[in-house]
């Protein structure tokens, strides 16, 4: 093949042709693939940037859950020494109570006797009245 025949000619520029378009898309499908490879690795870096904010955020909860249940058991400890107070408190009231309504029925049977003693004077003092008045007569 001589260089100077045109379908020599057509050939190389045919193969330089191919070659060039080889080369751009090289280059192109490279720019692809290296954006790409970018794209995963800034989804993976902001995946793991999430996974430290999430991991942080736990961290407090997990801290703000302990305070919480710290401040409800020293609640619980107050509501229940006060339960036991109270509870001292209504059996106190309830003994004074006891106490208190005894002391009215020993009223009330003193009541009652003194009634009848008066009941009995009030007959007596009619009898004897009806008999001076018998006698008088």
């Amino acid at each position: 093949m001589n260089p100077t025949n045109p379908t020599a000619l057509n050939v190389k520029r045919s193969v330089d042709r191919q070659r060039k378009e080889q080369r751009a898309v090289a280059s192109i499908l490279s720019g692809v693939g290296l954006v790409l490879l970018l794209i995963i690795g800034g989804c993976a870096g902001l995946a793991g940037f999430g996974g430290f904010v999430l991991w942080k955020q736990i961290q407090r909860q997990s801290v703000t859950v302990d305070q919480m249940e710290q401040r409800l058991n020293k609640e619980i400890a107050s509501l229940q020494a006060r339960n036991a107070e109270l509870t001292s408190g209504l059996e106190s009231a309830g003994a004074q109570l006891a106490k208190q309504l005894s002391l009215l029925e020993q009223a009330k049977s003193q009541l009652n006797r003194q009634e009848k003693d008066v009941d009995t004077v009030r007959r007596r003092l009619s009898i004897l009245e009806g008999d001076s008045g018998d006698r008088r007569r």
